[in-house]
């Protein structure tokens, strides 16, 4: 291990050059603009900006991105997000950025530029419409500067230019021409900012232990990305080609999920585990992995087809994507089964929150089951065995917060879909989410029945804000009807009897006054955890539940503890 100090302007010259590079196990760019300022702001104010973690590789190393025929023999492992916004503020691209239309965008986007008329902090804005309009000099581009060699006869005489540009607009009081090239000057020399380098030579897999340790911006690289890096390594092209743009076709069909939890399924499949220290070193190996990937695909496709069926077209309503690990699993091993009996076990796991606490020890227990399993009446019994506690639905689950239960959330979606429910509006729009075809684009908002602004303070916020004064609707009937009475709104939008009752409403809402409102919450409750529990018994089939479940105190109780 080394230390030693490299200029700003070299470090993007050797990105742009491609004298360093980014390993595959590298994540993309996620800075925000507001970052790459305070970057630019650190560096005018000669504040430390970190050091970088270079990794020296004799061997040959998948790339992040684009390759050529040259093999860099250094690669950034810790500091891409710095190096990258370096590149961002000179207006250059690095190497591996890809095609240079998507990287004029981001310049577009991460337009940085220097207030050379305050005094105070901030110095550093990102540009929006207002500064794009400002017709003299005062908003300088910060990559106009950093280009800037005033070595060169020429790059001299355009800062000069600029200082001379800047007293003709009438800004810098107080100040000359020279003193205002003075100030530019500092600026330009940002480029000349020393950054500390730390340089490793070790193999890959010590590589990626020490890029998992390494906090950057309060990121920590999970176990999974350090994996991934190894099979990049063994696998040349298979993350760029194959893995990244299937977890992109994912976000497309609308389940955006992280690429880990897609890893995690792939050796869910692969080997049942997810704790990938304990998978024998070979399943890395391309000859592993491959055949593997090939199930992984399948099983998404397959389980993303079923929760479509069911009206779940993505992820956003689901307690926990880890419920997808199993999931995928059981799609896997019993892929000719009817999926009735399978959503009844991810209705159930989502309800009572499987795999939000001790995620790893839950998934693990679960895909045990599933491969030790025989048939998938064997497999979600074990499942379900493992929830241990399914009493009934009770009006009070109903009666909980909107916003604190996400699985109350799904559950009213899911019997509001089963019941074809249509938009409030007039255009006879299906409620439901789906990405492609007549739904694109429409997602419906969760609308307090009686509005929180029509109650006020007549009666407590937990009441108001109960999933049984919850309705789906879409966005522009939810804006027009705001806070009215629903008297008012009922007969104003034509809302018909049959609209309602698809919600379990009752036409009664009309007559309901502010008085009324406690005793028509507490019956919407009960219809709707009568209707919960028809729609559980009816997708659950021939399953057996737990013994313990046959006790309903006990089960209650258990469940109020949940």
């Amino acid at each position: 291990m080394g230390y030693s100090a490299v200029y700003v302007r070299d470090i993007v010259k050797r990105s742009v050059d491609h004298n360093w590079s980014i390993p595959e196990f590298q994540r993309g760019f996620v800075w925000k603009t507001t970052q790459v300022r305070d970057l630019a702001e650190s560096l005018w104010l000669d504040y430390p900006v970190g050091t970088l973690l270079i990794w020296d590789s004799s061997g040959p190393v998948e790339h992040r991105s684009a390759s050529d025929a040259q093999g860099p023999a250094q690669w950034v492992v810790d500091g891409q997000q710095r190096t990258t916004a370096l590149c961002i503020l000179s207006g250059r691209k690095p190497y591996w950025w890809g095609s240079s239309a998507d990287w004029d965008k981001l310049i577009r986007k991460f337009d940085i530029r220097f207030d050379i008329h305050t005094k105070v902090p901030p110095f550093f804005v990102v540009a929006n419409a207002a500064t794009r309009k400002v017709t003299n000099s005062r908003y300088i581009p910060v990559r106009d500067l950093l280009n800037l060699d005033t070595a060169n006869e020429a790059d001299q005489k355009k800062l000069q230019d600029i200082a001379r540009q800047v007293k003709l607009d009438g800004l810098c009081d107080g100040m000359d021409a020279m003193e205002v090239y003075t100030r530019l000057d500092r600026l330009r020399k940002i480029r000349d900012k020393e950054v500390v380098l730390i340089t490793v030579d070790n193999d890959l897999e010590d590589v990626v232990e020490i890029f998992s340790r390494l906090n950057s911006r309060g990121t920590r690289v999970t176990e999974a990305d350090i994996y991934l890096g190894v099979v990049a390594a063994r696998a040349p092209g298979w993350v760029r080609e194959e893995y990244l743009p299937f977890v992109e076709s994912l976000a497309d069909s609308g389940f955006d999920v992280s690429p880990n939890l897609v890893f995690r399924t792939l050796t869910g499949i692969g080997r049942n585990r997810i704790r990938y220290k304990d998978i024998e070193d070979t399943f890395w190996n391309a000859s592993d992995i491959k055949p593997a990937w090939e199930r992984t695909k399948k099983a998404w496709s397959l389980a993303i087809r079923h929760l479509k069926d069911k009206g779940l077209a993505g992820n956003a309503l689901l307690p926990s994507d880890n419920a997808l690990v199993t999931l995928t699993a059981l799609t896997d091993k019993f892929p000719d089964e009817a999926f009735d009996r399978t959503f009844y076990w991810f209705v159930q796991a989502s309800r009572f929150a499987r795999y939000s606490t001790s995620s790893t020890s839950s998934m693990e227990e679960d895909l045990k089951e599933v491969a030790e399993a025989t048939t998938l009446k064997d497999a979600l019994e074990r499942l379900l065995a493992r929830i241990r506690y399914l009493p009934r639905v009770m009006p009070a689950d109903f009666m909980r917060d909107f916003g604190d239960s996400r699985s109350g959330r799904l559950l009213l979606y899911l019997l509001v879909q089963r019941n074809d429910a249509i938009d409030w509006d007039q255009r006879g729009i299906r409620i439901g989410f789906d990405s492609n075809g007549l739904l694109s684009g429409f997602a419906p908002q969760f609308h307090h029945i009686f509005p929180k602004a029509f109650i006020g303070k007549t009666h407590p916020e937990e009441m108001t804000n109960s999933l049984a004064n919850i309705a789906l609707i879409g966005p522009a009937i939810n804006i027009r009807i705001s806070k009215r009475n629903p008297l008012d709104y009922v007969a104003r939008y034509a809302i018909t009897a049959d609209k309602l009752k698809q919600q379990y409403i009752e036409a009664d809402l009309v007559r309901t006054s502010l008085d009324g409102f406690p005793s028509w919450l507490q019956r919407r409750a009960e219809a709707l955890a009568a209707a919960a529990n028809d729609y559980l018994n009816e997708l659950r089939g021939d399953l057996a539940l737990p013994t313990v479940a046959a006790n309903e105190e006990v089960t209650e109780h258990a469940y109020d503890a949940a």
